[in-house]
């Protein structure tokens, strides 16, 4: 019996002896698997983190780029508005200087031939009003001078300005020259112009304020 359990002890020594050496392996296989598990998931987690940068820093790019160009955009609509505003100026300028010069052409001829002409000078005293119908009254919506002139829409005839006065001092349709105010043509009357007394017609009732009453030679064309 007691051969029996030592020859049993002896073989499950050597069983031992040979797996253990197996069993060792096994283990630090395991080991080692489990530690290349750790090694590749951080590696894994790091190339992920770095793809996903990648991908947000493109599309902040892509941001800038898109607001880049809009800003561009909004600025070539703004410089070409301001250029429409500058040309839309520079041709309203550019058409005042025209009617500006066109008004002095036409009254340049006449201040030559009067000069020309002579003529004798009397000291008036003048006033000022304007062709606004609701000081003037009107016919059928037209303002009228005692002449029948229509001047609703302009203050002048033939390039002359236009003056009330007394026809007993000065017909009607007679040429003058008003110092300070230009050459006129008598056209109109009134019903305070009496002897010497002259009325200018303005094209704005401040220039009708502005000029007021004044004495000033007047040069009559007969």
């Amino acid at each position: 019996m007691k051969l029996k359990q030592i020859v049993l002890t002896i073989i499950f020594t050597f069983t031992g002896l040979i797996l253990a050496p197996h069993m060792h392996t096994e283990a630090a296989q395991i080991g080692i698997g489990t530690e290349k598990k750790i090694v590749q998931n951080p590696l894994e987690m790091k190339r992920e983190s770095v793809r996903l940068e990648k991908k947000r820093a493109a599309k902040r790019a892509a941001e800038k780029v898109a607001r880049h160009e809009r800003q561009l955009k909004e600025q070539q609509a703004r410089a070409e508005r301001e250029a429409k505003q500058k040309q839309q100026q520079l041709e309203k300028e550019q058409q005042q200087a025209i009617e500006k010069k066109t008004k002095k052409a036409e009254v340049k001829p006449v201040a030559q031939d009067n000069e020309q002409a002579g003529g004798r000078q009397e000291t008036f005293e003048t006033t000022a009003y304007t062709n606004d119908a609701a000081l003037n009254g009107s016919y059928d919506g037209k303002v009228l001078t005692a002449s029948g002139y229509d001047v609703t829409h302009t203050i002048h005839f033939e390039g002359r300005r236009i003056v009330a006065v007394d026809p007993r001092v000065i017909p009607l349709g007679t040429k003058v020259h008003v110092d300070g105010f230009g050459d006129a043509i008598a056209l109109d009357t009134g019903g305070v112009i009496h002897g010497k007394i002259m009325d200018l017609m303005m094209e704005t009732e401040q220039e009708a304020i502005n000029w007021g009453r004044r004495s000033v030679k007047v040069t009559i064309y007969d």
